[in-house]
């Protein structure tokens, strides 16, 4: 575990070419400054990025330029990586069956929110049934978990303290992972939302602020090739082996954290110390303090479980093992 190569990475962005705010080069700009190794692109409906010759280096960035899909009914939205055109389909399990032939992924967004009760709060959940061919799911969205139960009577407090909605991932989401296997990533949903007239602006939510949170940590066997097509392999078949694991930014740099299985344990290791719980199922299989370092945790568990690392009773790391 120790000899992967560790590369930091934001999933799913928005920019202007869809319901973002910021331009393309803004939005690369601003990864570059939060110290991003790999930036993704999930502009809705569109392969705007991609298609204006941004996929790929970008100095040190690497933007991996996607798309944000949905259905007729605006439902079961898919991040999609790796392809050069969209689907002619509203249909999910279309949608997945392409990007699967073509060589991409389809990785299940937010897929079980939840709504708010303000306009244009809906919730945009999984209504597709079958999750055959998903290369993983989202189960960590930032503003998904700010807006549930969202109301006139709550919005200024959680405009004022939105990281306090944001301080674990969807036990929801988790469930819905569980069941599809894959990557378990997590994503800001990045808008930063900018309202105003002239010079009086307010910005909500801004890139500076959102890539500072929520990370996918992408585990690759060698490093990134200086081509862009086949650095962009090598990423989609780490994330769709299921070799990453997410974090917040906010308890601490979980660079270095790796977990494994090995005949009848499971293999840790904690760049700082936390509370560490490993459950499968919703239920809990073990949990203790743990020291920084190397630990091994005798078990016979079989299948997908999930590891959790604690900070101030916060989840700090969140790993899906497939």
């Amino acid at each position: 575990m120790s000899s992967l190569i560790e590369k930091k990475a934001v999933l799913h962005v928005h920019t202007d070419a869809s319901d973002g705010t910021g331009s393309i080069e803004e939005v690369i700009r601003r990864a570059s400054s939060a110290g991003v190794d790999i930036l993704g692109i999930n502009d809705h409906n569109t392969l705007d990025a991609r298609e204006r010759g941004f996929g790929g280096w970008n100095s040190s960035l690497f933007v991996l330029a996607g798309s944000e899909l949905e259905d007729s009914s605006e439902n079961s939205h898919l991040l999609v990586y790796g392809i050069d055109e969209l689907p002619r389909t509203w249909h999910t399990r279309e949608q997945i069956s392409f990007v699967n032939e073509i060589g991409g992924i389809a990785i299940a967004a937010h897929p079980t929110e939840a709504p708010g009760r303000l306009p244009r709060t809906r919730s945009y959940s999984w209504t597709a049934g079958d999750t055959t061919g998903l290369s993983g799911v989202e189960v960590w969205n930032y503003m998904s978990l700010w807006k549930k139960d969202i109301s006139l009577f709550n919005v200024l407090g959680k405009l004022k303290f939105p990281d306090r909605h944001v301080e674990h991932p969807d036990p929801s989401a988790i469930e819905f992972w569980e069941g599809t296997g894959g990557c378990a990533i997590a994503g800001p949903d990045a808008h930063a939302l900018r309202f105003g007239i002239g010079r009086v602006r307010l910005e909500v939510f801004p890139y500076d602020m959102m890539f500072r949170r929520l990370l996918t940590h992408i585990l690759l066997d060698e490093n990134l090739s200086d081509s862009d097509e086949v650095a962009e392999k090598q990423i989609l078949s780490a994330l769709g082996r299921g070799s990453c694991f997410t974090s917040n930014v906010l308890y601490g740099d979980a660079c270095g954290f790796r977990a494994g299985m090995e005949d009848d344990c499971i293999l840790l290791h904690l760049p700082e110390a936390g509370e560490v719980t490993i459950s499968k199922s919703g239920g809990i299989l073990w949990q203790d303090h743990l020291e920084a370092g190397s630990h091994r945790i005798s078990s016979e568990v079989t299948g997908r479980i999930s590891i959790s690392v604690f900070r101030e009773g916060n989840t700090w790391i969140y790993c899906g093992i497939p």
